[in-house]
């Protein structure tokens, strides 16, 4: 009887002790599973390769829309490259405070249908098509309304993609 009573208790320590590992692992990362970490230099190097993906990049809060507090924008190390970060329906304000802060920010790297129609997809874009289709996306995040939406639609980089939010971390 007490053999089997020590070897249900070994069990379930082995058991409860796999259990807490896989948690421990999430809560140290601080991300989703899937999501990929990405630099904001190879963000700009190289956007179509995470178009769709799940993505975490860091960057400095420039702007924080104070019209429907659901826009964003951030930078990274070239302060005249932006980032538009748009949370959905369900998610909450951005709160104002974060403005000229060090945030990690997760969601999903998207490029909207306005800058895709405007230039016929990601392939075949030739110099000045980048350009209409950073108006197109301009135009869709309200740059007549917002200074840094329309600082957006004349940059090259970054200018047709944005990224649907999920969560943001503040660095320190």
């Amino acid at each position: 009887m007490i053999r089997k009573i020590l070897l249900l208790s070994a069990i379930a320590l082995l058991v409860m002790s796999c259990g807490n590992n896989a948690r421990k692992d999430v809560s140290q990362t601080g991300s989703e599973p899937g999501t990929v970490k990405v630099e904001f230099a190879s963000l700009i190097s190289d956007p179509s390769g995470y178009v769709g993906k799940n993505i975490s990049v860091e960057g400095k809060v420039v702007h924080v829309c104070t019209h429907s507090g659901k826009k964003l924008f951030i930078t990274g190390e070239n302060p005249d490259v932006r980032l538009y970060i748009q949370a959905g329906e369900e998610m909450p304000k951005f709160p104002m405070e974060l403005l000229g802060s060090e945030i990690v920010v997760e969601g999903t790297l998207t490029q909207p249908v306005a800058a895709a129609t405007a230039r016929g997809g990601m392939a075949g874009m030739h110099e000045g098509e980048g350009m209409k289709a950073a108006e197109g996306v301009a135009a869709a995040v309200g740059a007549d309304t917002c200074e840094t939406a329309k600082a957006l639609s004349s940059q090259v980089a970054l200018a047709d993609l944005m990224m649907i939010y999920n969560k943001h971390t503040v660095v320190k």
